[in-house]
């Protein structure tokens, strides 16, 4: 039975060999798997990629454009137009033939049929540059900085979902490290009540005690079996949930270091100068008053230049009777729309007012939820050290009871609950380190204070 115990104490107290550094060390390689292979954060990024496009097309759209523009065309057939040539002169031409004979000389004016002229020409040819440039387009300019603003809040969105991210990938690596802690504490604890139930049956056999020790002995041990089944379920989905935020198969191997051997989380963790959330819903009302403007804007008249220069003609040839050139100036203005622009107005207006209202509610509950964090670390942090010393006075009494077992000076009842308040113990101090390092992450996420790589920093270039 000491045997038993030494083995069990030493084994739960080896770990402390372990340097914090290297469960650091640990976490932070699983943090950066997950940020690097993240199937939902690829996504994001994939979107942001996208909304920068957008925003460039966008601000292109302000921009000069060229085109060429070729067409060449063979016809057969189509209207004509009738031009009665022949009626119309051979008369005249007539008459002054006569007149030429009558004077001895020779007839000169032709006959001449009349005329069907084709409206299609048989064969043509087109070719040319076009230049256009918007002089003066409102709406163009706004619609350029609402995609601005809004690929901004695709880009704080990823950066929130990444912080968001880091925190899941630490609550799933401390949840799998206490429930192992848990597993591992259970099964030394069903060892000895294996060995106390033995003791119990050479007891009975000895006709030094009665059957029911053995049976309450037994009972015990598959109270234990039972939570030690339960935790053994909860590591596993702890290590599954931890795999696949890394894009990893789920019971792909994972190491994890013991609850001794994690540091001792900060009683502050360093504040952002604002959460990504913010700055999304920032984003979002500076494209609705763009939106806005952009609406406005189409009361106004717009300017644009047109400039053409090519080729035209039967044939592709070059010289003053084929070139030409167009410039032109194009404006146009909306003078009545029957109020739809002004209704198209107030909707951007109300939707940006609609931003601004909640940016106001976000900002009181990421108030609350940093206060809150920080009091739920506090208190953590105390409960280590009150864990820690359950813990020790645990394995005191323990001890005193195994030596007074060993001498029959203890019901077995008492013994039973002095191993019962060691397991508890040792299982308190796993769950209180834990949960006092996810109560840390948890700051941190509220405070924005997780060092992302700077690619999936809202605000840097990519």
């Amino acid at each position: 039975m000491k045997r038993l115990l030494i083995h069990a104490i030493l084994g739960l107290a080896a770990p402390l060999l372990s340097q914090p550094a290297a469960a650091n060390e640990l976490l932070d390689r699983y943090v950066a798997e997950a940020l690097d292979a993240n199937p939902a954060l690829q996504a994001r990024s994939a979107a942001a990629t996208a909304s920068a496009e957008t925003a460039a097309a966008a601000r292109a759209q302000r921009l000069p454009g060229l085109a060429l523009n070729a067409r060449y065309t063979r016809a057969d057939g189509g209207r004509t137009i009738d031009f009665p040539a022949g009626d119309l002169l051979n008369g005249v031409y007539a008459t002054l033939n006569q007149f030429l004979v009558e004077r001895g000389e020779e007839p000169v004016f032709p006959q001449i049929e009349n005329q069907s002229i084709r409206l299609l020409r048989e064969e043509e040819q087109e070719t040319r540059l076009s230049l256009t440039a918007p002089l003066y387009a409102p709406a163009l300019w706004a619609n350029a900085d609402a995609q601005t603003a809004l690929h901004g809040a695709r880009l704080a969105e990823r950066e929130a979902y990444a912080r968001v991210l880091v925190r899941e990938v630490k609550r799933a690596y401390y949840g799998a490290i206490q429930a192992e802690a848990a597993e591992r504490i259970l099964d030394a604890s069903i060892d000895l009540l294996a060995e106390d139930v033995r003791v119990s049956q050479a007891l009975i056999e000895a006709g030094k005690a009665t059957r029911d020790r053995e049976l309450r002995a037994e009972a015990e041990r598959l109270e234990v079996q039972q939570r030690r089944d339960e935790a053994a379920v909860l590591a596993r989905q702890a290590r599954r949930r931890l795999n696949i935020l890394r894009d990893r198969d789920a019971d792909a191997p994972l190491a994890l270091p013991e609850p001794s051997a994690l540091p001792r989380p900060d009683a502050t963790i360093a504040a952002a100068a604002s959460r990504p959330e913010l700055r999304q819903l920032d984003r979002a009302i500076d494209a609705a008053d763009a939106g806005r403007r952009a609406a406005g804007a189409a009361s106004r008249p717009t300017l644009a230049l047109a400039a053409d220069y090519g080729i035209q003609g039967e044939r592709y040839r070059t010289g003053a009777e084929d070139d030409f050139g167009t410039v032109s100036l194009v404006l146009n203005w909306s003078l009545f729309d029957f109020g739809q622009r002004r209704a198209t107005t107030r909707a951007a207006a109300a939707e940006a007012a609609q931003l601004r209202a909640e940016r106001r509610e976000l900002n009181h509950q990421l108030e609350l939820a940093r206060w809150t964090a920080a009091a739920q670390l506090d208190t953590a942090r105390r409960a280590v050290d009150a864990a820690d010393a359950r813990l020790a006075a645990a394995e005191e009494v323990f001890r005193i009871a195994e030596r007074k077992r060993a001498a029959a000076s203890l019901a077995q009842i008492e013994f039973l609950d002095a191993q019962r308040a060691l397991t508890e113990a040792r299982l308190n101090v796993a769950i209180a380190r834990c949960t006092a390092l996810d109560r840390a992450a948890e700051l941190e996420l509220a405070n924005a204070g997780y060092p992302l790589p700077a690619t999936l920093v809202a605000g840097t270039p990519e």
